[in-house]
């Protein structure tokens, strides 16, 4: 397994594989579009600025043997939260006509670098990857001068909840993302 920043051409792959937490979210965008029409504005938004949220740039992949994304995880620094929508927003206004946010609401705390987002695919889990992934999002964070990383965990997830404190996350308050409430934890990195 090979654990490493994502590259323009994991780019396709690892949007697929996000996939898969949209599903999880049951965004209310998918009562109006379709999920092809989803990727398609965010594939054009990765692809017209690199301050897109889900661009390659924020990604960490894992990749097996044969070269194959098998997990991703985004982040960045909360200072930038506000912006990495932007360009979806333009896009999915424009093009489909679709005038609400996405995500409308603020996820980070401040002074962290966030884990926006951490996908295995379901043939990779169970073989530690997810916490690969999060090592070496600790080291990213410390290269982008942060001291704290932090995440939301699903109040509906315990398992997850439990497996973010035995790699040293503290619950540090409660947010609600959509309608979903969620724990805030942090880790000093």
């Amino acid at each position: 397994m090979i654990i490493q920043p994502a590259k323009q051409i994991d780019q396709a792959a690892i949007l697929k594989l996000e996939q898969t937490i949209f599903d999880d979210m049951a965004l209310e965008i998918y009562e109006e579009l379709s999920v092809a029409d989803v990727q398609a504005a965010w594939t054009l938004a990765v692809a017209t600025s690199e301050k897109s949220r889900y661009h390659y740039s924020r990604a960490i992949v894992a990749k097996n043997d044969d070269n194959e994304v098998v997990g991703v995880l985004f982040g960045y620094p909360d200072t930038e939260e506000k912006i990495l929508d932007s360009m979806l927003q333009a896009i999915l206004a424009d093009k489909y006509s679709y005038h609400r946010w996405l995500f409308s609401d603020s996820e980070v705390f401040d002074n962290e670098w966030y884990l926006d987002s951490i996908v295995v695919t379901d043939t990779a889990r169970g073989q530690g990857i997810g916490k690969q992934l999060i090592k070496a999002a600790e080291i990213r964070a410390k290269q982008e001068s942060r001291e704290t990383i932090g995440l939301n965990v699903d109040d509906g997830n315990p398992r997850a909840q439990k497996l973010y404190e035995t790699l040293g996350f503290e619950s540090v308050g409660k947010i609600m993302i959509g309608k979903h409430a969620y724990t805030h934890m942090q880790k000093k990195v």
